[in-house]
């Protein structure tokens, strides 16, 4: 009788980490939050919005200068906060898309060498990054071949 119960919990938590796990998969492609600050962007005072995405960990985002529109280049300025070991390896961002599945390099930066602060963050790269298909994607940043964090963006159609 007290191997049946026992069985019967253990399958019982089983099936709850898996709901779980296909709950955090689901969330995951939620679009990541932004902070948007009102700039001044010309001499006689007139204003735009300055958005930063932020990352899934809280340790990289990066300045947009203009949103993903599907198949166009657009300057992105990433920044990071971490140590200086990690921060100096080569770096590269992986795009993922969700309703294709399709995996893609987006930036590759392989000369990194020394830390670059700005703007209160340990370490800038400026990219430009091109995104091909509207929709969801995920853009996975890796120091070397290590996982640094995500940002999960919705690319505009053209």
């Amino acid at each position: 009788m007290k191997k049946t119960i026992l069985i019967f919990i253990c399958g019982l938590f089983l099936i709850g980490c898996s709901n779980e796990n296909r709950k955090t998969t689901e969330e995951s492609w939620e679009e990541s939050p932004t902070l948007i600050k009102e700039v001044i962007i010309t001499d006689d005072g007139q204003t735009d919005d300055f958005i930063f995405r932020i990352g899934d960990n809280g340790k990289l985002g990066f300045g947009e200068y203009g949103p993903f529109v599907e198949g166009e280049s657009e300057k992105y300025m990433w920044h990071f906060w971490g140590k200086q070991e990690i921060l100096t390896q080569p770096f590269k961002v992986i795009g993922i898309s969700k309703e294709t599945d399709e995996n893609i390099t987006v930036f590759e930066y392989t000369s990194n060498n020394s830390i670059e602060p700005n703007t209160g963050a340990d370490h800038h790269i400026p990219s430009m990054m091109m995104l091909p298909n509207a929709g969801v994607w995920k853009l996975e940043a890796y120091f070397g071949e290590e996982l640094f964090g995500s940002v999960i963006v919705n690319v505009e159609e053209n």
